[in-house]
Parts: structure tokens; sequence; C-alpha cells
């Protein structure tokens, strides 16, 4: 497996598969916080260049295997979170789109052992865009993503003015059984 450009070898039948509770506070928490992280097991990657790509051609690289994995994750930087609100449809590719993350939903909340909320999560799925790229005429596909991200999480940062635009999500991308769609 390759993330952020270095080779993991992983023992033989190892999978990847955290609880919610275990992406946020294992992985998210410390990637904000410039902690240590328990692994480097999740692809970093800007949201201009997220939003610009199929999820095939975002996942290709990271299995070694061809269509053996059906689930990876990303840590996204400005994920297009503004204020705690995002878009509904984010377009994917360029100004005539090749599909749109819809989100499904409001974001539901997570909550610690206290029953506070600590973080949310939303829900979306992947239309293919018709080509002429208009956000009617899609073709729903088996791509499904999830994004969790930390709420009220003060940064140590002196320069917090734009930290709203440099928020992470973590994000679990998961594919059906459709034929590269």
């Amino acid at each position: 497996m390759e993330i952020n450009g270095d080779v993991v070898d992983l023992p033989i039948g190892w999978r990847f598969q955290p609880t919610d509770e275990e992406l946020l506070c294992s992985y998210l928490a410390k990637k904000v916080g410039c902690g240590p992280l328990p692994a480097q097991v999740i692809k970093e990657i800007d949201a201009t260049e997220f939003f610009s790509k199929h999820p095939w051609d975002l996942v290709d690289s990271l299995s070694k295997e061809e269509n053996i994995e059906t689930e990876w994750y990303f840590f996204i930087h400005g994920a297009g979170y503004l204020h705690g609100k995002m878009k509904k449809n984010r377009r994917v590719g360029d100004e005539n789109g090749i599909g749109y993350w819809r989100s499904i939903g409001k974001e539901d909340p997570i909550y610690d052992g206290d029953g506070n909320v600590y973080a949310t999560k939303i829900y979306s799925t992947y239309f293919l865009a018709k080509p002429n790229g208009q956000i009617k005429k899609l073709k729903k596909t088996h791509w499904k993503m999830e994004e969790l991200r930390l709420l009220n999480f003060h940064s140590t940062r002196e320069d917090d003015e734009n930290l709203h635009e440099e928020e992470w999500v973590v994000a679990r991308i998961t594919r059906g059984n459709d034929e590269r769609l």
C-alpha cells in the first residue's frame, strides 16, 4: 500500500477498519493537533485535488491488487466547510463537471462519553453528471462517503485568522459492486 508517497508494508490479512471514535480521537484529533499518528495509513489530500477526481482515480493508486478493496480513508485539507456549513452538492472535475458528491441529510452529531457533541458526520453519494454537466441529469453510483469533522477544536497556532479554510476532515469512501461507476 502506498500512502503519502511512502510504501507501507502491512501484515498479511491486516485491514484498517477503524470505528468513528478511533478515526476522530486517534487520527483526526492528532492530525489537527500536529500530534503523532498511531500509523501512517490515511492518505493526505487537498480538497481541490480530492474534488477534481472521480472516486476511482482517487483510490486506484492505493490498492495493490485491483478491485479487492472496498473502503479507503483520506485526510482532506480545506474540505469545503465554512463556519460549520457545507454545500449540498460538490462538483467533481472542471466547470463542466464529471460528477457530484451529494450530501444526504444533515450532519449527524457524534457524542462523547459525557453526552456532549464533539464531532459531526455527513453522508454523501457520488453521482455521475450527464455530458453537459447539468445537476438535474445525474446518474447515481455505488460510491459513498462519510466525512467526519471535529467541533470546537482549539488550535495552538498563533495564526488562527484563516483556520476555517485550513480545516481537516477525515473521509471514509466505500464502493458497491458497480463496474467503475
